[in-house]
């Protein structure tokens, strides 16, 4: 049996696909990634090659259904597979490299069938740090990053799981084993300019989803100027463990969740005030 697949869902994201595949590919190999493409246009099937690609077929977006459709996919492949991770194009999961010495290791030594990622936003700072990103590694570039409860994700999995929508919550509680999740959706400006620009003119199958993918451009401007704003402290083990405890403390079952019984809502609203400093360690992850 292969031991690790990673699975994502994309539409038109040249810019953050063609990074993930280098990355994940480096961890486990391009043959075991898979992405599920949302009829993307031929530039980015072009980047898709020797990557195993399903085409999920476009109509009006439903994270619902999405949802449904990640979790069924990977509960498929691991008949084939020991542990699938699924994660957006722009979600980078690494181990502690202060602890570890290979993401491979990490999943050698820890034993869970479901492991929750710590998450964080990585934060561009205008007045220090380039507005885009330039060739090399990321983290090299950005040098702080902001717990967010949202990133706080159930994304390495043994055995099937059922995911809600923004794979979010879900019918398995969250436990977190040192996994790392680092959300690049602010790391570049321009990027983050196109890419909104493209989701206010998706159409969304209920009225209520999509309110954060319609936001203005002054919106976005604004949350990258209030970043400056945070203070800057090193980076703190047992603060961030302390989010997390909040984390878990905040999680809701709910008995609404249909055939796939109890699932586990998490809290969204829980943000770092601080920007952490990353160690150098971490700045060569990706």
């Amino acid at each position: 049996m292969k031991k690790v697949a990673v699975v994502t869902m994309q539409y038109n994201e040249a810019f953050y696909v063609s990074r993930w595949i280098d990355y994940y590919a480096g961890l486990v190999g391009r043959e075991n990634l898979y992405v599920i493409d949302h009829d993307s246009d031929d530039e980015v099937r072009d980047i898709l090659q020797g990557v195993s690609t399903v085409r999920y077929p476009r109509a009006a977006l439903d994270d619902q259904e999405r949802a449904r459709f990640a979790s069924k996919f990977v509960g498929a492949l691991l008949e084939l597979y020991e542990t699938v991770i699924y994660c957006d194009c722009d979600e980078f999961i690494s181990h502690d490299p202060r602890r570890f010495a290979s993401f491979g290791d990490w999943l050698e030594g820890t034993d869970f069938d479901y492991s929750t990622c710590v998450g964080f936003n990585v934060m561009t700072m205008l007045k220090e740090e380039n507005a885009i990103l330039l060739e090399g590694q990321v983290l090299r570039q950005r040098a702080h990053v902001r717990f967010v409860s949202p990133m706080c994700k159930t994304l390495i999995v043994r055995k099937p799981i059922r995911w809600g929508g923004g794979f979010h919550h879900a019918n398995q509680p969250p436990h977190f084993h040192g996994a790392y999740l680092f959300h690049l959706k602010y790391a570049d400006l321009g990027e983050r300019m196109r890419r909104q620009a493209l989701t206010r003119g998706l159409d969304f199958a209920q009225v209520d989803q999509g309110h954060h993918q319609r936001s203005s451009d002054l919106d976005l401007m604004n949350t990258y100027r209030a970043f400056t704003g945070l203070e800057r402290r090193d980076w703190e083990d047992e603060a961030i463990a302390s989010y997390c405890r909040s984390f878990l403390d905040g999680i809701k079952p709910s008995e609404r969740g249909g055939e796939v019984g109890t699932m586990y809502v998490a809290p969204l609203d829980i943000a770092g005030t601080e920007a952490w400093r990353l160690p150098e360690s971490f700045r060569g992850l990706f």
